[in-house]
């Protein structure tokens, strides 16, 4: 994809129209000029279902993995989720939202050792069927508890001296066109995302 410069002294805003089935399209926009034009400027390929809007400089203090504050969750899901629970012990959460067992807030290596223990009730033949996530408190974690609080599905977190936005796309993975938009002297005024597919 080409590249643009844009404004580095100001947050820029970050807004989706939504569609019948889904988002219709995020829109990043660098000004309030009147748009004059628009053109196919690239495509973007998504994995996991999710989009993120980052300062570049801001991945260099990204913590995918590392816990922040050395502790973790380690959550159930699945159809034989409370079978597992009463067998391990693992206490109700009450978030319907998000999962029902599981336990938070723990060192991450008890976190890490029970995540042995169930993955290896999961790999007995004939055993419960179940999935279970393993959530270091990361920026990841952070972000993305947010997205999962959130009614549309996206969230914003402080890392370094950015703030960084994430949202689900609302269709899953694969590959959305990008218009760039531009005013009557053809400097750029916003990038288009558009999401919506037509069958």
């Amino acid at each position: 994809m080409a590249q643009i410069e844009v404004p580095a002294d100001r947050t820029l805003p970050v807004t989706a129209v939504p569609g019948e089935d889904g988002w219709q399209h995020m829109r990043i926009a660098f000004n309030d000029s009147p748009v004059a034009d628009s053109w196919v400027f690239g495509e973007l390929g998504v994995d996991h279902a999710r989009f993120v809007f980052v300062d570049a400089d801001a991945l260099s203090c990204w913590e995918h993995l590392r816990p922040l504050d050395g502790l973790a969750d380690l959550v159930l899901l699945g159809r034989d989720q409370e079978q597992v629970a009463a067998e391990f012990g693992a206490p109700r959460l009450g978030d319907p939202a998000d999962v029902e067992y599981g336990w938070v807030d723990l060192p991450v290596k008890d976190a890490y050792q029970r995540g042995l223990a169930i993955e290896q009730r999961r790999n007995e033949p004939g055993g419960p069927k179940f999935a279970f996530d393993f959530r270091p408190h990361s920026h990841h974690w952070q972000m993305m508890r947010a997205v999962r609080e959130s009614d549309h599905e996206a969230g914003v977190i402080r890392v370094g001296e950015a703030d960084i936005l994430m949202a689900m796309t609302s269709v899953g993975d694969g590959f959305f066109p990008v218009h760039l938009d531009v005013d009557a002297d053809g400097l750029p005024v916003a990038l288009r995302i558009d999401i919506a597919r037509e069958d």
